[in-house]
């Protein structure tokens, strides 16, 4: 853990500076305006005897995303995390003792080395540290995880993975280990760090290890089977060739042709990852499509107009397919919309 203990406080000598120093201070307001900058707005107060803190942070960009170094270096109760943020934090416990709250009733302690993972801008999420804690954390947002979810697995994620609070990490895990990583490639490469392509890299490889930690959670609390299998590059083009072609009904051949595959590699691959035919996700695309322009459609508008610009020409057929989807007719939601 020596690069983890020594984060943002030594370059790639080893020796100590102070490019990556935030604030030491021992005013609450002042520490509370920088960790509102740094993290997100939030509340703290000591535990036991009132005092004042001797705080210290240190903090610097990887990517989107921030890597800080924190101390209050007195017992504190910190809890209200702002949901506006919109944003992901793991704290890494280099030193003392935090204990995270899951509930009111279930703490999850962190002694060094083990890491607590809440997406604050999803549940709520409060913690207390000891006078020793010493925290090294990143901060991401929940967008950029969400993005990764769905570029990695091929599909959006659970709404409820990000309600799970995760403790993990502990000496010899993966976690150490690219914290470790992390921690050198700043120590050596701090500009790239936060604006290059070495930045990227290494918040993706954080992101996709959190990510992993949030599924494995959400898998064992709702007994869901194994993880999604990753989706290969032919089936997400195929589905970004249909959202781009819908209206215009290309056929399974046209769509396999588009991707360079064949119409039997491309289907199995459907088969496989996605459960469902090439045809059907076409089917379901249009018909979203369609919805959404019924949803929106201006006063001048008709069922007939919209269906015949994505290619309809029965409307019998088309009405009925699309009460089987949803329930109600094409004419039942223009003008349930219209009268909102």
């Amino acid at each position: 853990m020596g690069a983890l203990q020594s984060a943002l406080i030594v370059d790639a000598r080893g020796t100590r500076t102070e490019a990556h120093h935030v604030v030491s201070t021992s005013d609450w307001d002042e520490m509370l305006g920088w960790s509102k900058r740094i993290y997100m707005p939030y509340e703290v107060s000591p535990t036991g005897q009132a005092q004042s803190p001797d705080a210290r942070m240190y903090a610097s960009q990887i990517g989107s995303s921030i890597l800080s170094r924190f101390s209050y270096n007195i017992p504190v109760h910190v809890k209200n995390w702002s949901q506006q943020e919109d944003l992901a934090i793991v704290l890494t416990t280099i030193r003392g003792n935090a204990r995270h709250w899951i509930d009111s009733r279930k703490p999850a302690d962190t002694g060094v080395g083990e890491a607590f993972l809440v997406d604050t801008s999803r549940t709520d999420y409060w913690v207390d540290f000891d006078s020793q804690h010493l925290q090294v954390n990143v901060t991401m947002p929940h967008q950029l995880l969400a993005d990764l979810y769905e570029r990695m697995y091929g599909q959006p994620p659970d709404a409820r993975l990000w309600q799970q609070k995760v403790r993990f990490g502990g000496q010899g895990s993966g976690w150490l280990a690219l914290m470790e990583y992390a921690c050198r490639c700043m120590a050596e490469f701090p500009a790239q760090m936060a604006t290059g392509p070495l930045g990227r890299h290494v918040e993706e490889a954080i992101g996709m290890h959190l990510l992993m930690q949030w599924t494995q959670s959400l898998n064992g609390v709702a007994a869901l089977g194994p993880p999604p299998q990753l989706a290969p590059k032919l089936v997400r083009d195929a589905e970004d060739y249909i959202a781009r072609h819908a209206r215009q009904a290309p056929t399974v051949s046209e769509i396999a042709a588009a991707v360079g595959a064949s119409v039997r590699s491309l289907s199995g691959a459907f088969r496989r990852f996605r459960g469902t035919t090439v045809h059907m996700c076409l089917r379901e695309t249009r018909l979203q499509g369609i919805r959404r322009d019924l949803l929106s459609a201006g006063p001048s508008a008709t069922v007939a107009s919209i269906a015949a610009q994505w290619g309809y020409c029965s409307m019998g057929v088309f009405s009925a397919s699309y009460r089987q989807r949803f329930g109600e007719l094409p004419s039942q939601t223009i003008k349930a919309f219209r009268s909102i």
